[in-house]
């Protein structure tokens, strides 16, 4: 039999004319009882951030309801939040295969505004993270073993991104949009006469998508005992324009609905990567 539950806290903030917002509403199901061979859990949790900035009037959304939908509670756009977990007991030294799926969405807004002879860059970023981590059922607070290959993550490794607390995640889904304009100036002769002109341009692009992602982690050599297998995300979304540069830059980044499966395995003796 499962059950459910609902957790969540309130949080927001406004730093130097960027609006941040994020929230997130976590509905975790999972096994009571624990299982020795196979679990499964599914996440409903809705995880978002928007964060953006502008100096030509555009107004920032305050709130991701203006990009995804779905309800929730504000939380830390830098921390990892658990959205799924399952407990599992080991009889024997075996490994665990792990397969969350989750489904992704990234939005970015870029435009800028130039007059002649001058230039303006925009920048949008998100990004959604995703680990699997062994916790200690009588103490949720401690990691007792990062899942490969995130063990073995470094700064020069494609996929592999370090939160503010150095704990490595995979990322799976991101985006960078810039989009630059420069104008050059217009100087127009009519006969003896010389006048200049003056006029202004103004670019947008907006992309959205969203999209359904599966990676497949692996605790080798787990030995005997009962775990909390934990599925855990992060988003991250920024906007930015360069000194000088007038324009609007916004990004939102969010995670929904979930499954994961869990299996234990003996592999071959001796197994190691």
């Amino acid at each position: 039999m499962n059950k459910s539950f609902t957790i969540g806290k309130a949080f927001t903030r406004v730093l130097a004319g960027t609006m941040v917002f994020a929230i997130v509403t976590a509905t975790l199901t999972f096994a009571q009882t624990p299982s020795s061979k196979a679990t499964a859990a599914i996440s409903t949790a809705v995880g978002c951030i928007v964060n953006g900035t502008s100096n030509i009037g555009d107004t920032v959304p305050v709130t991701c309801h203006d990009v995804f939908n779905g309800t929730g509670v504000l939380v830390t756009a830098d921390n990892f939040a658990q959205i799924m977990k399952a407990t599992m007991k080991v009889s024997n030294s075996q490994s665990l295969f792990v397969s969350p799926s989750l489904v992704t969405g990234l939005y970015t807004n870029t435009k800028t505004k130039t007059s002649s002879g001058g230039s303006s860059t925009a920048t949008a970023e998100g990004a959604v993270y995703l680990r699997a981590v062994l916790r200690d059922p009588n103490n949720p607070n401690t990691v007792l073993q990062i899942a490969d290959p995130i063990a073995d993550c470094t700064d020069q490794i494609l996929g592999c991104i370090k939160d503010t607390n150095g704990d490595y995640g995979v990322v799976l889904d991101s985006r960078v949009q810039t989009l630059s304009q420069t104008l050059s100036s217009c100087v127009v002769t009519v006969g003896i006469t010389t006048g200049t002109c003056n006029f202004d341009s103004t670019l947008q692009l907006v992309l959205q998508t969203t999209s359904a992602h599966t990676f497949n982690f692996i605790f080798p050599n787990v030995g005997v005992g009962t775990y909390t297998i934990s599925i855990e995300a992060a988003v991250n979304a920024s906007g930015t324009l360069t000194t000088g540069s007038f324009g609007t830059a916004i990004a939102g980044a969010a995670y929904g609905l979930g499954s994961l499966t869990a299996e234990s395995v003996r592999m071959v003796h001796d197994f190691s990567f």
